[in-house]
């Protein structure tokens, strides 16, 4: 696994909640630093090094040190805590992931008394060792997470691909109804909307950012007929694929 390396030293810079307004979008910069993201509330999109990132809420996300940072899509008011730091990059078993999932209502407080530790007048050591429980705690979370976790980042990795609920079973050997059981309970949704969810999610960017035709954006989002793709884009967002290229070409807060 390749992540920040947790044999190396870390130093923590500064931190702070941050609450987006409607339809406003992460900032356009170059970031010496890495940032620690933390979102409990909302979408936060952004680009690095032009990839685009979508962390929704219960999710963080680790920008690297020295990276372009900006946005094609507004956000969907997030709310979060952002944490700036120095450390290493390595492959191994004792690193924090990039990207992982995280309880909030365990780490409310933590987070919570992060923030005012930093507008107040504490040490620099008594804010670096809460930002290192921080740390712990999402290490130890990415090390005991769920099958629905496990079930979801295989989706994430294959959702462009051919992919049923059968293929899900068989990767994880459970029996579907398990499969369905369990995801529904960790994320309120069945697998089969997860993996619509994303594939929608992936057609609107490729709409709003490429000149590809509808159908050809239709099959690289990994729908197998392009009525399909029809359907199920008109009931997530009550108009037509391209319609809703029209409407975001004319005003990029569409949505």
């Amino acid at each position: 696994m390749y992540g920040i390396d947790l044999n190396k030293a870390i130093t923590y810079k500064h931190a702070s909640l941050r609450f987006f307004e409607k339809n406003e979008c992460h900032v356009s910069r170059f970031c010496r630093d890495n940032v620690l993201l933390l979102v409990f509330e909302g979408v936060l999109r952004f680009t690095e090094n032009s990839k685009p990132y979508e962390i929704s809420s219960g999710s963080y996300h680790i920008q690297r040190s020295n990276s372009l940072q900006g946005a094609v899509r507004a956000s969907d008011s997030p709310k979060y805590l952002y944490v700036h730091f120095d450390a290493e990059w390595a492959e191994g078993e004792k690193v924090l992931a990039p990207d992982g999932r995280f309880d909030y209502t365990q780490l409310k407080e933590e987070i919570e008394q992060l923030d005012r530790m930093a507008h107040q007048d504490y040490s620099l050591l008594e804010r670096s060792a809460l930002f290192f429980e921080l740390l712990s705690a999402l290490y130890k979370s990415s090390h005991t997470r769920s099958t629905a976790d496990k079930v979801a980042d295989f989706i994430a990795k294959n959702y462009k691909r051919t992919l049923s609920l059968k293929n899900i079973a068989e990767h994880f050997h459970f029996s579907k109804n398990y499969i369905i059981n369990i995801f529904k309970r960790e994320f309120g949704i069945t697998p089969f909307e997860y993996i619509t969810r994303l594939r929608i999610r992936e057609a609107e960017r490729l709409l709003e950012a490429t000149s590809a035709s509808v159908e050809d954006i239709a099959f690289e989002c990994g729908f197998n007929t392009y009525s399909n793709f029809y359907r199920q884009f008109c009931s997530y967002n009550s108009i037509s694929p391209m319609l809703w290229r029209v409407e975001k070409r004319k005003d990029p807060s569409y949505r």
